[in-house]
């Protein structure tokens, strides 16, 4: 054999030895929302949030592009080198990439990455366009709640002039706000101050020991006003475990007994290597069975996204119990990266601890920013239970069906990227939700006017309106809509990208 065939023969070798590695490694679900500001009435809504969590990001192997013994070219024209191969190779749509020609190899680092991104890559959203690829500053890397100190809660906000008020979605258990009787539902109109004095969101976010003035907010047509309630102290922020769990319950009438859990983030743990929250989920699920649950409820309203695996166990948890064992995903790149398509399935009884609920049929409560993982759940549990089967409450979800790769942490690069590079499809080869899920009940649960009870409170919005559903009584009445409704969406999410979603190498 010459050199030049053994040579090549290598290196299909090590390209094989590879590809067999990838099959082992983590698969996870990640993405980003680019943040979207516009108006509604005549009101400043701040309808911006970036969507963590979102749809498989697979560890690839990517020739490293340094050693020890070379330098890179850290120059816009170097840098912008090294991410057009990256594009060029692993890019879903790399064949809607403008030629080299047609580029601006000198501009920043970021433009040049967004000159590369196809018209396909993102949906529409509200007034704007909501891209999946992403770029970032190693250093602006956006570290998740349990990463980072916060006082411990997620909320919406309405924007008045030039002042943030902060509508508190839901508080993690033994965060400062916790401590302080903070409630889901509580509006918090001013922080260390007895009058309304926020104009940056990061206040609500973290700091030193304060106060949050509570209020009441009353609307009357299209006006809004706030009413001081009372005043609680707050310990500083500090690091708060972002736990995904809740609320689990059951629920017995008409002869069903009913399932519900909160579910906020496919995460196996706190950190990458555990599976404290996948062995809970297990542990939760057997509960479910062991008080013979018919129905359930899932909640995955702010739910944006997290590992495939943990996607596969729930599905698994929820699916008839004769599809265990067969396909649960389908993934696919782009031609170049055809050998790392592959299969998943769904897990076995004996894997799951033997909770498998074997359901006929599902209600999902849904959200403005449910997404990824949270949608392809549903999609994967078509094949098995029928779209009818399945009755999707709340407002329509984000559609993303594709999944993204980190490149750059094993590199000297000051970028990270994060390209969209392959697509998922359930067992029937089927992924049409590219405009989101459209809810069977609409409800839109963050206007103004509405009450924000508890988790599980039977007569919270949605949930009272699935169990309504089973129960086979009238459906409970709706908040009307109006044109001139004050609608929000989270915000606090925009900054919040839970620990695992992507998975970066040693560098």
């Amino acid at each position: 054999m010459n050199k030049a065939k053994k040579e090549e023969s290598d290196l299909e070798i090590r390209k094989e030895m590879e590809r067999r590695v990838l099959q082992d490694r983590p698969i996870r679900f990640d993405w980003v929302i680019k943040c979207l500001l516009y108006r509604k009435a005549n009101f400043n809504v701040l309808n911006g949030f970036a969507v963590l969590a979102g749809l498989l990001a697979i560890l690839l192997l990517v020739p490293s592009c340094t050693t020890e013994d070379e330098v890179p070219d850290l120059s816009d024209e170097g840098t912008n080198g090294w991410i057009y191969k990256i594009m060029a190779d692993y890019y879903l749509w790399n064949e809607d990439m403008p030629g080299k020609g047609n580029l601006n190899f000198s501009q920043s680092p970021d433009k040049f990455f967004d000159s590369l991104l196809s018209d396909q890559d993102g949906v529409k959203y509200g007034d704007g366009w909501l891209t999946f690829s992403r770029i970032e500053k190693k250093e602006e890397e956006t570290k998740s709640v349990s990463e980072s100190d916060s006082y411990g809660f997620e909320f919406a906000s309405y924007k008045n002039g030039n002042l943030y008020y902060a509508w508190v979605l839901y508080v993690l258990p033994g965060s400062p706000a916790a401590e302080a009787g903070l409630e889901r539902g509580d509006w918090i109109i001013a922080v260390g101050s007895e009058t309304p004095n926020v104009t940056n969101l990061s206040a609500f976010y973290s700091g030193g020991e304060t106060t949050f003035l509570l209020a009441d907010a009353v609307r009357k047509g299209n006006e809004v006003t706030f009413y001081k309630r009372k005043t609680i102290s707050v310990a500083a922020s500090r690091a708060v475990e972002d736990t995904p769990f809740l609320k689990d319950s059951v629920y017995t009438g008409g002869g069903k007994k009913v399932g519900y859990l909160v579910y906020n983030s496919f995460s196996s743990g706190p950190d990458d290597e555990s599976t404290i929250y996948d062995d809970r989920m297990k542990q939760i699920f057997a509960g479910f069975k062991a008080e013979n649950v018919d129905e359930f409820i899932l909640d995955l309203r702010y739910n944006q996204g997290g590992l495939v695996t943990c996607a596969q166990l729930m599905t698994s948890l929820l699916a008839p119990a004769d599809a265990l064992g067969k396909t649960f995903c389908i993934m696919e790149h782009n031609e170049k990266q055809s050998k790392s398509d592959e299969t998943l399935l769904l897990r076995k009884n004996s894997e799951i601890g033997n909770a498998n609920l074997d359901l006929k049929r599902i209600y999902v409560l849904t959200g403005s920013v449910t997404a990824s993982a949270s949608e392809a759940v549903i999609n994967c549990l078509i094949p098995y239970l029928t779209r009818s089967n399945i009755t999707i409450i709340g407002e329509k979800t984000i559609g993303k069906r594709v999944g993204s790769n980190t490149f750059g942490t094993k590199e000297k690069y000051d970028w990270l990227l994060h390209p969209i590079t392959l697509r998922i499809y359930n067992a029937d080869h089927e992924a049409d939700y590219a405009n989101g899920f459209e809810p069977d009940v609409k409800i839109e649960e963050l206007v103004i006017g509405n009450d924000l009870l508890p988790f599980g409170d039977t007569n919270e919005r949605l949930l009272s309106e699935a169990l309504s559903r089973i129960s086979g009584l009238k459906s409970l009445p709706v908040h009307a809509e109006s044109e001139g409704r004050i609608l929000l969406t989270p915000s606090s999410l925009e900054r919040k990208q839970m620990k695992g979603l992507i998975f970066e190498e040693g560098k």
